[in-house]
């Protein structure tokens, strides 16, 4: 081709190439030459006349054809390829959203089958459902009332036992786990089963066994009076009695008599006492002193009436202030009895038919009406003993709240001789030197080697050394028979349930005035708690599920793993946290421990019996098997004084509940 033409090269739709050539500068040879892919010509046009079609071969229009009409050249074939492609692309969009609709339906049956198959449908979950809506309130707006619209009708479907002054959840679980181990415990003793496991059962057997109590009378209640070194009359009787070892009584001194009682109950009198991890070093153990916390130890004394009861107490003995004119007490009886339902009466009333019940042990014809007189006085005495003990004990208590954000800077660590002479301070120049000889006492059973009183580095507060200052006080400047009764009193009161079927009606009678108790529970459930709250990890062996341990638990853990995550995260997300303290709080959610159901060890018979292995227990000595437990808890807590902290069950498996232990950073369920 000659080279005055130039080439131009045009993409069409259907693949081929269209070479265009346009002349340069003559107009001599006007041909055109298409070629496919710049190779071979498809066609060729050797002239075209405007007018005629080129018949003649003219040329003249040719040149505005090529110069603008060739511009715009399409093939043939490219059109109609191109209305062919369009059906096929839309055929296939058809395709694909029918696809795709298929895939909706038949993912959304699954996900729908799924999440029917995702419900829990067993006995429990069917049990959950079937309560949560027997106690909705329908007929409540849940927008004005959302409590009363959830849990508006519970108390009608769940009605409070007579024995009972509330109910809940709780407390209708646990009755439900209490029948079971009452079944547990009433069965035969078998050669299978732990030591440990008999034990409880022959406990039970003694609790049960009321015709021995009603035969043994007093005589449990002498003999752990004795141990207490209290005299068995109080020196406020102006009695003669014709009795056995009445003589025999020591001399009364206030501060053994508590570190006995302590030591034989776990009860605080007066001064707190306790053996607890430094709060800054938990490897270490210390010798607490301070606030009496304690108020009750026997199981069958802690329960929830007993726990109100005790409030009802203290409101009546706040009810008026200070006042030691005894000639007014009367006014005060009859003020506090109308303001607290005849409380402090009815509790002057209970304590004179105690006592009448308790002299006539020792000598059946002995006056009552000179009872009753001395009993009411000595009695008057004694409360105002107590009010005065929770009036010191509640005042510093008030102010630590007050002034201390943090509790940890309250703590004093100080010596034996630093406390006495702390305690010394308000009775100066006189002294009291006490805390040295309590703690000898105490350790007088135990290896006294471990125990080097000189430099053990007691742990207390401010706060408890303000109540120590105050009571020492206090007690210097009562008459020792206000304190003598006071401290046999309480002693008695806790003792004396588990003696004579008379004693537990009286006691029961008391309740009902007082708090308002119909009734009381069942005999057998009465000592299944007791047995439970002494021996919870020997009974909670008939709890024992292997289908838990495969099935429940690993949901249990997955369900406080999930919390804890949830936790981390939004820890981790928050703002108004700094980053050391996220990554204190992440580390201590990292060690946080938990205890569900039970321990794995409860079910290995070696290792239950040497848990338990400083446990005595005889059927025929009910109270003595009681006392017995507590006193090896005591000795227990002694002997492993100079041990490391472990971390341990907060309560016992058959305990319904959950507890969080803020300074062990654990969660028992």
């Amino acid at each position: 081709m000659d080279s005055t033409y130039r080439s131009i090269r045009i993409w069409t739709t259907n693949g081929f190439i269209v070479n265009r050539t346009r002349r340069s500068s003559t107009d001599d040879d006007l041909s055109v030459c298409s070629v496919n892919s710049g190779q071979n010509p498809a066609r060729r046009f050797t002239g075209i006349d405007a007018n005629d079609g080129g018949a003649n071969g003219s040329t003249k229009a040719l040149p505005s054809i090529i110069g603008h009409q060739t511009n715009n050249l399409i093939g043939v074939q490219s059109k109609f390829r191109r209305k062919y492609y369009h059906k096929v692309l839309l055929v296939l969009l058809i395709l694909l959203l029918a696809l795709l609709l298929i895939i909706i339906i038949i993912l959304s049956v699954f996900l729908n089958k799924q999440s029917i198959n995702s419900l829990c449908r067993s006995k429990e979950c069917l049990r959950a459902a079937a309560s949560l809506i027997y106690s909705m309130d329908e007929k409540t707006d849940p927008c004005e009332d959302f409590y009363q619209f959830t849990c508006g009708r519970w108390a009608d479907e769940h009605p409070r036992p007579d024995s009972v002054t509330s109910n809940d959840w709780f407390r209708e679980a646990q009755a439900k786990i209490m029948r079971q181990l009452r079944k547990f415990l009433q069965q035969n003793i078998t050669d299978n089963e732990p030591t440990t496991v008999s034990k409880a059962k022959l406990m039970f057997k003694g609790c049960m066994d009321t015709k021995l109590l009603d035969e043994r009378d007093m005589e449990p209640l002498v003999y752990f009076l004795k141990q207490f070194q209290l005299p068995l009359i109080p020196g406020g009787f102006n009695l003669t009695l014709e009795m056995e070892d009445s003589d025999q009584s020591p001399e009364f001194n206030w501060l053994k008599s508590l570190v006995l009682i302590k030591k034989y109950l776990g009860m605080d009198l007066i001064i707190g006492f306790d053996i607890l991890p430094d709060p800054l070093n938990r490897t270490i153990k210390r010798i607490a002193f301070g606030t009496p916390e304690v108020d009750t130890a026997l199981p069958f004394n802690n329960d929830d009436v007993h726990k109100i009861l005790h409030k009802m107490r203290r409101k009546t003995i706040f009810f008026e202030t200070d006042n030691d004119d005894v000639e007014k007490w009367d006014e005060e009886v009859e003020a506090a009895s109308k303001q607290t339902s005849a409380g402090l009466e009815a509790y002057i009333v209970y304590v004179k038919k105690m006592m009448d019940l308790y002299v006539s042990y020792f000598d059946p014809d002995a006056d009552s009406d000179q009872i009753h007189q001395q009993t009411t006085a000595i009695t008057l005495n004694a409360i105002k003993v107590a009010r005065r003990i929770y009036k010191l004990k509640d005042a510093v208590e008030n102010s630590t709240t007050k002034s201390s954000k943090n509790p940890i800077d309250d703590i004093v660590y100080v010596t034996v001789n630093e406390l006495q002479n702390q305690t010394d301070k308000l009775i100066a120049p006189q002294t009291l030197p006490i805390w040295r000889n309590y703690l000898q006492w105490m350790i007088s059973d135990n290896n006294i080697d471990k125990f080097n009183v000189s430099h053990l580095q007691i742990i207390t507060s401010q706060a408890d050394i303000q109540y120590l200052q105050t009571m020492i006080e206090y007690i210097v400047s009562i008459p020792t028979e206000h304190l003598e009764f006071y401290i046999w009193l309480s002693a008695v009161e806790e003792l004396i349930l588990h003696t004579t079927s008379e004693m537990r009606l009286l006691h029961a009678e008391y309740l009902s005035v007082v708090i308002g108790t119909e009734s009381s529970s069942p005999r057998s459930l009465y000592c299944t708690h007791g047995v439970n709250s002494l021996m919870g990890m020997a009974v909670s062996y008939a709890l024992v599920d292997d289908n838990f341990t495969r099935h429940k638990l690993p949901n249990v853990r997955r369900m406080l793993e999930n919390i804890r995550q949830a936790f981390n995260d939004l820890v981790r997300s928050t703002s108004w946290m700094d980053e050391p303290t996220k990554r204190e709080t992440l580390k201590k959610s990292a060690g946080m421990q938990s205890f569900i159901g039970y321990p794995d060890w409860i079910t290995n018979a070696t290792a239950l019996n040497a848990y338990y292995a400083g446990v005595t227990v005889n059927a025929s000595t009910h109270l003595e098997n009681m006392v017995g437990v507590l006193h090896w808890q005591m000795q227990v807590m002694l002997e492993y004084f100079n041990e490391p902290e472990t971390f341990h069950w907060a309560t016992s498996p058959s305990n319904v509940n959950a507890f969080h232990i803020f300074q062990a950073n654990a969660i028992s369920k």
